[in-house]
């Protein structure tokens, strides 16, 4: 396929374990997920039709997280049955819950997880195909995350199709009221570009010759903007669009008898310009060697010419690309190629403080969360922080001065300052603002909307906000959380 698409050896639209694409709010989606399972307290719902790419979030999601919480991927498949959920949590726990009602187990599980996370190891479940479920497997898990410490028990994190959410045990207001959608939309013709153009880049390639507008909205229509169709349309829209040097061995046997022949032309031609191109090189030895011997050119010297013309040339695609600046939306263009971690059980301390934090007892999260943001307070004149719109910037001490137990509607948590800022040009969204924190010890960057009494007034005022947002997922979080 390679040699059809491209000129090079791989496969841009093979799937590789290195390559994430952050454009159509995959980013965003995985930035905020990655907060939620540190700090959160609801279960996560990914939800997109079948090949939006939500097992590679998780997998990116578990490989981001897999340094500072414990990461469990369960079978869901295995579980369509409630009977079968006792037995999976006792193995995860080594608790006894076998012969226990799933619900009790489930309730069970999470408790004893709360002492893991106490220990600095918070876990997470990670079900991929969550479809699979029985409703009364999502009853007992819900149910029995509720009934604990949500804050500090193990975060269930279900990937479906956008029935998921719709089902009957995630419809009931108790349940739903916990429940944060993360949901993955179809690609768009510019996110179609962009995935495209980050595919070829991903293995050194440009794609930039054969994206032609007409091309990218055939390969938008016949994938319907899913990545897995995109994967398998766009090859063959791109070969006959980038009309490919044809295979030597299907030419000649598809070339007429009288074609034959009509190669002789050309390698005379070649010779003809070689001895052209000698010829010019003995005049101006000639010319400037005076009556001495020329000194002849080694194939190392061309070699380190050539590649000295590629180094400048390089450098001169560096600085073009930094003269066009970051594109626009939301964290586009970063690539992420580390190697992907096997999404295993791991056991990793998690560190929520500062390293100067002065040793004791482990703070919850509301705590935790406002040293973060004390930290910042602390950390921006080191830093020399400046916001870039200061009108639309909260210091910490802002929120500081809000009333005790007041929410606010969390928009985006983004590590780029850039990214709340054309979230905000982009949704304009009333009084939207924006905070710097810590997370994971960098700089994070929080949009939030409005502030209410308390957590139902919060969600209340999740339908009065633009439908466009509003399919974002925003949640209400407590100004001490922030």
């Amino acid at each position: 396929m390679s040699e059809q698409v491209g000129q090079g050896t791989a496969d841009p639209f093979a799937e590789s374990p290195g390559f994430f694409f952050t454009g159509a709010q995959r980013q965003h989606q995985l930035d905020t997920l990655g907060h939620l399972v540190a700090f959160g307290d609801m279960v996560l719902a990914v939800t997109g039709e079948p090949g939006a790419g939500k097992s590679r979030l998780l997998a990116e999601l578990a490989r981001n997280a897999s340094h500072l919480l414990s990461v469990q991927r369960l079978r869901a498949e295995g579980l369509s049955d409630a009977s079968s959920l006792p037995g999976m949590l006792s193995r995860l726990s080594g608790q006894a819950l076998v012969g226990m009602a799933p619900t009790e187990a489930a309730r069970a599980f999470f408790q004893w997880s709360v002492g893991q996370a106490e220990r600095d190891r918070r876990w997470v479940l990670v079900l991929d195909d969550a479809d699979a479920l029985g409703d009364d497997v999502l009853e007992a898990l819900v149910d029995g995350f509720a009934a604990s410490d949500t804050g500090r028990a193990a975060v269930p994190v279900l990937a479906g199709t956008e029935g998921l959410t719709r089902r009957s045990p995630l419809t009931d207001p108790a349940r739903s009221a916990i429940v944060h959608e993360a949901v993955l939309p179809p690609l768009q013709e510019e996110d179609v570009r962009h995935f495209i153009h980050a595919s070829f880049d991903h293995v050194g390639e440009d794609a930039t010759p054969l994206l032609t507008d007409s091309v990218v909205r055939r390969v938008q229509q016949q994938s319907g903007g899913n990545l897995r169709a995109i994967r398998t349309v766009a090859p063959g829209i791109l070969s006959g669009r980038g009309a490919p040097e044809p295979n030597p061995r299907h030419a000649a046997s598809s070339r007429s008898p009288v074609a034959g022949p009509r190669r002789f032309p050309w390698r005379l031609w070649a010779g003809v310009a070689l001895l052209a191109l000698g010829v010019s090189v003995i005049l101006v030895s000639l010319q400037y060697g005076g009556g001495g011997n020329p000194e002849p050119v080694t194939e190392k010297e061309m070699a380190t010419e050539a590649a000295f013309d590629e180094v400048k040339r390089a450098r001169e695609v560096i600085a073009e690309t930094e003269q066009a600046g970051q594109p626009k939306g939301v964290s586009e263009g970063r690539i992420r190629r580390e190697p992907l971690l096997d999404v295993a059980p791991i056991m990793v301390p998690v560190r929520e403080t500062s390293p100067e934090t002065e040793p004791g007892p482990e703070p919850d999260t509301d705590s935790a969360d406002a040293e973060a943001v004390a930290d910042t307070d602390g950390q921006g004149g080191k830093e020399g922080f400046s916001p870039r719109n200061p009108d639309r910037f909260r210091e910490a001490q802002w929120y500081r001065e809000q009333a005790r137990g007041a929410f606010t509607l969390q928009l985006l948590g983004s590590f780029n300052e850039s990214t709340a800022l054309e979230f905000m040009e982009e949704y304009d969204v009333g009084d939207a603002v924006y905070t710097r924190t810590r997370h994971q010890g960098e700089p994070w960057f929080i949009v939030v909307h409005g502030t209410y009494p308390d957590r139902g007034a919060a969600r209340e005022a999740i339908d009065s906000l633009p439908e466009r947002v509003r399919a974002m997922g925003p949640w209400p979080r407590a100004y001490e959380d922030l």
